[in-house]
């Protein structure tokens, strides 16, 4: 499912997860704003008042559906919320003993066995990297969740993964159907690219497998749409500058 991942230190515009936080159970409301939460978290911007209206332009949500999964995520206990009026601050609660509870007594496989500490102070086999930026698309929704989810997924070096929409929709909390959409819109949007692959069975029989997915270096997009907003500003500013060159003029009046 992964593209050959190495562990890394994040950078100052780089905040951290490990795999469990998409085993928590939630739905993908509340899990998109608890991401949110971490990503704040990480700035060191938790203590600070946060505000639902800003979460919600971040994460594609309104403010009251924010305010609903923030009640979501206290009552699970991964999170405390203090209201403040309009604003509240928060701190992240330890996550390993709800995601003990969502698995029940099935194990998990391990892909590495490297201990690293998390925000929580906890300490879990492994946590990487996704850029703050992921943030900063204007995504929808749930656009955004399986966006994350697939940086989240791909090889440091490759940007490759490979997970299939029953994978994608576990961790997230979508049916299929709903991932399949959600990918759809990403390759449209220039975001990921998708290949389709084979399986071969040593019995000669093949089939096909999930889609292999490239997700393009979010520096470089946010490059390529600052680029198209200054040609697109330019364009207009030229169009501007016609019209009023061709803008008909009054005539005097002539004196009687």
């Amino acid at each position: 499912m992964r593209g050959g991942r190495s562990l890394i230190a994040p950078s100052s515009d780089e905040f951290c997860l490990p795999h469990e936080v998409f085993e928590l159970g939630v739905k993908q409301g509340p899990l998109l704003v608890y991401l949110y939460l971490i990503c704040r978290k990480s700035l060191k911007h938790g203590a600070d008042e946060m505000n639902c209206a800003v979460i919600g332009k971040a994460v594609g949500l309104c403010e009251k559906t924010v305010r609903t999964h923030l009640r979501t995520l206290a009552d699970t206990g991964v999170i405390k919320v203090e209201y403040h009026g309009q604003n509240f601050s928060y701190t992240l609660h330890p996550i390993q003993s709800n995601v003990q509870e969502h698995r029940g007594t099935t194990p998990r496989s391990r892909w590495i066995s490297r201990k690293q500490a998390w925000i929580t102070g906890e300490v879990f086999d492994a946590v990487f990297p996704l850029p703050n930026a992921v943030f900063q698309l204007g995504l929808q929704a749930g656009e955004l969740l399986v966006y994350i989810y697939l940086h989240y997924q791909k090889g440091v070096r490759s940007g490759q993964c490979w997970p299939s929409y029953a994978t994608i929709g576990t961790a997230v909390g979508m049916s299929r159907k709903t991932v399949q959409k959600h990918v759809h819109s990403l390759i449209d949007e220039g975001l990921i690219q998708a290949e389709d692959t084979m399986i071969h069975r040593r019995d000669g029989r093949s089939y096909n497998g999930s889609l292999l997915y490239t997700v393009k270096p979010i520096k470089q997009i946010l490059k390529e749409r600052e680029k198209e907003f200054l040609a697109e500003l330019k364009l207009a500013e030229a169009q501007h500058k016609l019209d009023r060159r061709y803008q008909p003029r009054d005539r005097p009046r002539s004196a009687l």
